[in-house]
Order: C-alpha cells, then sequence, then structure tokens
C-alpha cells in the first residue's frame, strides 16, 4: 500500500513542471525514499503510477448527450461554456452520444458530474404532476 502512497505523492508533484522542474521533483522524491529506507518499493511505483494515469484519463472523458446528431451542433456551445468556466476537468475528452429519450436539450456526463439540460427532467415532473403520482 506504501507504493501507491508514493506514487500518490509523485504523480501530484509532477502535474504542471517542465522537465527541468521534474527531475529536480523526481531526485528529491528517490531521496526522500532512501532516507526513510522504503527502496524496495522503488519496483513497484512504475505499476501504481500507471493505474493513476488511467484513473485520472476516465475522469477526464466527458460525454455530451443530446436527442439527435443535429442537435449536437446545437449544444456544444454548452459544452465550451461549461469547459471555459471550469466545471469540467481540465484537458476533458468530449464524446458525442445520442440518446433518444432526452427528447431535447444536452446532458454532459462524466465520472464526478452531470449537468442536466435535457427536456427529460421537465416532462417527467409535468407528467407526474398531471397524473399526482410521486
Amino acid at each position: 500500500m506504501r507504493s501507491l502512497w508514493y506514487a500518490e505523492a509523485l504523480y501530484g508533484a509532477l502535474i504542471g513542471k517542465n522537465e527541468k522542474e521534474a527531475g529536480l521533483v523526481s531526485a528529491r522524491f528517490l531521496a526522500s525514499i532512501k532516507s526513510r529506507g522504503h527502496e524496495g518499493l522503488l519496483k513497484h511505483i512504475p505499476a501504481e503510477l500507471e493505474k493513476i494515469v488511467e484513473r485520472e484519463r476516465g475522469h477526464r472523458e466527458v460525454e455530451l448527450v443530446s436527442a439527435d446528431a443535429k442537435s449536437h451542433a446545437k449544444w456544444i456551445h454548452a459544452y465550451d461554456h461549461y469547459e471555459k468556466e471550469g466545471t469540467l476537468p481540465q484537458n476533458s475528452v468530449c464524446h458525442n452520444v445520442v440518446d433518444e429519450t432526452i427528447i431535447g436539450g444536452f446532458q454532459i456526463r462524466g465520472k464526478k458530474i452531470l449537468i442536466d439540460g435535457s427536456y427529460k427532467k421537465s416532462l417527467t415532473e409535468l407528467y407526474r404532476n398531471i397524473t399526482n403520482t410521486k
């Protein structure tokens, strides 16, 4: 488990660093591990780093869901808005999905986010209010 902790720390420290800074961080990281006597964990850290990178890639994948292919062009501006606003993860990858059940509008779905601008919820609530069902 410690190799995962070290990998998480290294990953966090390397984010946004250029090559020269990354080399300095890596040298300090290696010195820190050696000073604690945990050199045996060094062989496990690359595999843990790969898992972290894959996990983070999954968090950056976002779906823009619309009712049909034509409406995608209409709602791409919403995706751009939320991306500029910082609501969506940095460097997110957008996948276009057609879901006829949302009738109109859009949804932006990710691992940790759901932005629902579809008509489906409003129409469902209207139906429930008309039929007095919960």
